[in-house]
């Protein structure tokens, strides 16, 4: 029996690491946003886009603190979606997504992050990432 004890911690650990990592700002290259349900039939709210790629590493790193910090939300989800929001690797791959983020600066604002391999899983992004988010996506002009 206490031959198979390493071989099961090293395989829990295995599971451990591959069922959740953290986004690193390093391994990113870019953050594309492409409006989704607030731009139907091709009307584009005034100070939107309908497409943009965020690529500084201070625009990525808001970017990766809310993904980082969202939680699980319980249920299965019925949304729409402001934006699809593909997160493109430096290695090439990329992560789909859906983000929702408001417009509006109301006091503890949330978002939702879902990730499109399990579409009816959702996580919430907290209030303060929500509003940084909303800075960068809403308020912030392209350079």
């Amino acid at each position: 029996m206490k031959k198979w004890i390493p071989l099961l911690v090293i395989c829990l650990l295995a599971i451990g690491v591959m069922s959740y990592s953290k986004l690193k700002v390093s391994e990113i290259a870019g953050i594309r946003l492409e409006c989704a349900d607030l731009c139907d039939n091709g009307q584009i709210p005034a100070g939107l886009f309908a497409e943009r790629t965020f690529t500084e590493p201070q625009e990525i790193k808001v970017f990766v603190t809310a993904i980082n910090k969202a939680k699980r939300m319980k249920g299965e989800l019925d949304y729409g979606a402001s934006f699809r929001m593909d997160v493109n690797y430096k290695n090439g791959r990329t992560k789909k997504y859906v983000l929702n983020i408001s417009d509006s600066k109301g006091e503890g604002t949330t978002g939702l992050l879902v990730n499109m391999e399990n579409s009816g899983k959702g996580y919430s992004i907290p209030a303060e990432n929500h509003d940084a988010l909303r800075e960068l996506i809403y308020e912030e002009e392209p350079g």
